[in-house]
């Protein structure tokens, strides 16, 4: 926008030094000449059509005075308009902009295309950024093995966060004020800074990945870090973006056994009292799947009634620049995540994969990412490996048929709108279409 303002604004100089001021002596110069000579003159206002003919010789220097004032007037708005929005940087991302920029990467932009950023600073170029429960630690495991650089873990923080950095969730679990300017952006970018040095790669070819499945919530909070980096929107048009979708019964079922899990952990652990019970008083579990008055952990249909089907409509993100909580949003709602997605960034560096194509045909699924990517085609025989499969041998492995029933209700129709989506909005070559629908998972009926 400010290129396309400045060279308007050149153009309307030149016009005003050259054009405009050249015109309007020479007109002038020209209607005086022939003012002072009578006989041209009653020749001219002898008939309509001469009459008519001198007007327009007349206001022809005048015409192109205005002209050159218009001009100029639209110029100056052009840059008003630029000033206000640029704290929005992210909404202006329309189509046809995104359009004219290649989302290959280029030798001259440097690692990471940190010669496109400021002061150098190296961000991701590569974002799984969900779903969870999806098998994105699978896909993050294999990725890692192939070559791809991943987070450097930061003193005190556990291990996954190799994997995952929770840059953008981080400001909305702790409730402070979020900041996605360029000074927060460099820290996120010193996670990925050891990904240029002592490669043996060109340095167009390294690939730094953040695969953190809670980034799907924060669309523009991506894409306002990016441009806080690079104001022009280039480095965010060279990044990549992968997501992988499940069946969304399914999805939620395998949320709740992980963290149901990870409860009761914490249950055994617990300290002992003096009457030999667990002191679950010292219990810290997610609300989501502690029952706090009864000291247990929910049952399936429990946390359903109080997670998943209160919070199974749209929730619009929080103000990236502005003070704001959780967003409370079922991560099955997947069209409208998606929305907010294509809105930000060009359908192209979007690239949807199923997670039933990951169990059912793994060669396919990886091909995808293969070729996405643009891997080197000698990691073709790594395979993907089972992650974070947990089971203490009170792993729920079906719903309730009541149960499913009720969460059809809710789904049924979200998948139609994802399915109409990808439909209408087809995303890079390699992309699987149609996108394959989901397949429900059996129920079982209640005793008795």
């Amino acid at each position: 926008v400010s290129h396309r303002t400045e060279s308007r604004r050149t153009k309307c100089e030149y016009t005003d030094d050259k054009l405009c001021s050249n015109a309007s002596h020479k007109r002038t110069e020209q209607s005086t000449k022939m003012l002072k000579n009578n006989t041209y003159l009653s020749m001219m206002t002898g008939s309509r059509l001469n009459r008519s003919v001198l007007f327009v010789l007349l206001s022809f220097p005048l015409f192109i005075y205005y002209y050159c004032q218009r001009l100029s007037s639209q110029s100056v708005n052009g840059m008003h308009s630029v000033q206000d929005m640029s704290k929005y940087h992210y909404l202006n991302s329309t189509g046809s902009t995104r359009n004219r920029y290649s989302g290959q990467l280029s030798s001259s932009s440097g690692c990471l295309n940190r010669n496109l950023a400021k002061d150098n600073v190296t961000l991701p170029n590569v974002l799984l950024i969900g779903v969870q429960k999806s098998g994105t630690s699978s896909l993050a495991s294999w990725m890692r093995r192939v070559g791809i650089c991943m987070s450097e873990v930061q003193p005190g923080e556990p291990s996954h966060y190799e994997k995952e950095a929770h840059y953008f969730d981080y400001f909305n679990t702790i409730g402070k004020k979020r900041k996605y300017d360029f000074d927060h952006s460099k820290i996120y970018a010193r996670r990925f800074a050891h990904c240029c040095t002592g490669q043996s790669k060109t340095k167009s070819e390294i690939l730094a990945m953040d695969a953190t499945p809670a980034t799907v919530l924060f669309p523009k909070s991506v894409r306002i870090t990016f441009d806080s980096v690079d104001p022009t929107g280039e480095l965010a048009k060279r990044a990549k973006f992968m997501i992988i979708l499940r069946e969304p019964i399914s999805r939620e079922l395998s949320f709740y056994n992980h963290y149901a899990y990870e409860c009761r952990k914490k249950v055994q652990s617990a300290h002992m009292d003096t009457s030999g019970h667990n002191d679950t008083k010292s219990i810290k579990c997610s609300a989501k799947l502690w029952d706090s008055k009864m000291r247990r952990v929910k049952t399936f249909s429990e946390f359903m009634e109080d997670n998943t089907l209160i919070n199974s409509r749209f929730a619009p993100e929080p103000d990236p620049l502005g003070r704001s909580s959780w967003r409370n949003m079922n991560r099955g709602l997947y069209a409208d995540f998606l929305r907010e997605w294509f809105e930000l960034f060009d359908r192209e560096q979007i690239l949807v994969l199923s997670q039933e194509e990951l169990v059912s045909d793994e060669g396919s699924f990886l091909n995808r990412v293969h070729s996405f990517l643009g891997l080197d085609s000698s990691i073709g025989n790594f395979h993907l490996k089972q992650v974070n499969a947990k089971d203490d041998g009170n792993k729920v492995k079906e719903v309730l048929c009541s149960d499913q029933e009720k969460l059809d209700q809710i789904f049924d129709p979200l998948n139609e709108d994802l399915y109409r989506l990808l439909e209408e909005n087809s995303g890079p070559p390699m992309e699987q279409r149609p996108f394959q629908k989901f397949v429900k998972r059996n129920c079982t009926v209640e005793d008795g």
